[in-house]
């Protein structure tokens, strides 16, 4: 008799170890695809920034097919914008 409760309290103790890696998986499988999801609008904010950007032709400077005029970039707003960000994280990582 008390071979027969442990076979059931074994049997009991394999499904409930099997249910839980089962939800485990189920969960990570979860949290990756929300990961993916939220990996996949941040790229797409990226590329809409950079249409963006490239359809004003104030902002970019640099031609391809002209090649780069340094002086112009310059006094372009594509480098004043880029000053201002290289002093922002120079100062945010700057050993105080």
């Amino acid at each position: 008799m008390n071979s027969i409760k442990d076979l059931l309290a074994s049997i009991g103790t394999i499904t409930l170890l099997a249910l839980g890696m089962t939800a485990a998986t189920a969960g990570a499988q979860h949290i990756n695809q929300a990961f993916d999801r939220s990996q996949a609008g941040h790229d797409a904010m990226i590329a809409e920034h950079k249409a963006y950007l490239a359809s004003d032709d104030d902002y970019y400077v640099t031609d391809p097919m002209n090649g780069f005029d340094e002086e112009v970039y310059e006094a372009s707003e594509q480098a004043a914008t880029a000053r201002h960000a290289n002093l922002f994280i120079s100062n945010a990582y700057a050993d105080n």
